[in-house]
Order: C-alpha cells, then structure tokens, then sequence
C-alpha cells in the first residue's frame, strides 16, 4: 500500500502550476496594460532568449519538466514573468536559475516586452503532440480533478485571463507531476489554500496528472 502524500483536494489547484501572486511593482500591472501589444516582436523574443528551452514552437518538454508556453493564458504569463524576474517564482533548482537570467537582458525586463511576449504565446499554435501518463487510472484522476480542481480552472483545464488562472489542460504529464509533488515537498505555495481533509497519496496524484495531461485546451486538438 503506499502511503497518501499531503496534498489536498483543495490544493491540487495550485499544485499543477504556479500561483499566481500580486506584481511586484504597484506600476508595472497598468504599464502592461496601457502598452500597445506587438506579437511579432513577442515572437523576435521567444526565439531571440526562450527556444533553447521551451522549443522553437513552445510546445516544452514533457520528459525534462518544461511546460507548454504555447495557448497558455496571457496574463498568467505576464504574471509568471514578472514572478521570475523579481525572484518571486523561484522555479525548479535546474530551471529557475536559468529563467531569472533569461529575463535580465533589457530587451526583455520590461512591460512592453511581457505583454509582446505573452499575447504571442497564447495565440501561438498548440501542440499537436502532448505528454500523457500511463492511463490506467484516468476515472480517479477526473473524480479527483473535478472535485478539487475544476471550480478554479474549468473542466477542460482552460484557465480564466481576467483571473490569471492558468490552463492546465494538455499541460505535459511530467510537469504536472512534478508540480503536484513539489507542492507536496513545501517547494510551491499558494496564498488562498482551501482547507480539506481529503488527502491525495502518490497514485491519486498520477492519475490527476494523467487525466489533465489528457484534457485538450493547450493541445492541437482544442483549438477553437
């Protein structure tokens, strides 16, 4: 039997991707509002300091915990950008480093940039090819997902931008997973955590991670 990991039901929400925390500078959220969005420039930028990374379709790597960037929400990613550069999102020990040194150059620390960057990413085209698990605990992982998970992020796992909430849905397996576990192991915090007492054990928090890798919003297939 393996013994059930401390994550609740009300926390998988936030296990899957990061937070979404307040900007660090009180200016910088209507500076990127008022800017005038260039996706083109966005797209000079992703391929100027994120491909090496993310892929030259922003499509990620599942396999070495990269995320899908491509049709996620914009004003995740301006979040998520601002989190990073000002050392609010810490990242991965492999990972986090090298996406605070990529923000640095002042072509791309500043609004203008993360709002290019960020409108050309969530009109980017999906992947065509996500990461999935092994399947075969798909049911717990929907019953456990639209308990605990889809109040916030919907049940196809698509996010909301007015709220900055994430879509998760097509995200890659190994990223899920991985989330879900450092949420676990206190690497990832959210200010709003729902009390629950239900807790997920290791193969609730594979199927959740399955199951969601397996919903279509950032994949090829949920294209609208």
């Amino acid at each position: 039997m393996i013994r059930p990991i401390t994550v609740t039901l009300g926390f998988v929400a936030a296990a899957l991707t990061t937070v979404v925390a307040p900007a660090a500078g009180g200016n910088r959220v209507s500076e990127e509002a008022a800017v005038t969005p260039d996706s083109g420039h966005g797209r000079v930028l992703y391929l100027k300091h994120c491909t090496a990374c993310h892929g030259q379709h922003a499509w990620g790597d599942g396999p070495r915990e990269i995320p899908v960037l491509a049709g996620q929400r914009e004003n995740y990613l301006i979040r998520q950008l601002e989190q990073f550069v000002d050392d609010k999102r810490q990242g991965s020990e492999m990972h986090g480093p090298i996406m605070h040194d990529t923000l640095q150059p002042a072509d791309v620390a500043r609004a203008q940039a993360f709002r290019d960057l960020a409108v050309y990413l969530s009109h980017a085209a999906r992947n065509p090819h996500p990461e999935y698990g092994a399947g075969q605990a798909l049911a717990l992982g929907q019953r456990d997902y639209i308990r605990g998970c889809s109040g916030c992020h919907g049940s196809e796992g698509a996010g909301s931008d007015p709220e900055a909430v994430p879509a998760i849905g097509g995200q890659g397996y190994s990223y899920l997973l991985t989330q879900l576990r450092s949420f676990s192991a206190g690497r990832l915090r959210h200010p709003a955590l729902a009390d629950s007492p239900v807790a997920l054990s290791a193969d609730e928090q594979e199927a959740v991670a399955d199951y969601v890798s397996r919903l279509t919003y950032l994949t090829a297939s949920g294209r609208q």
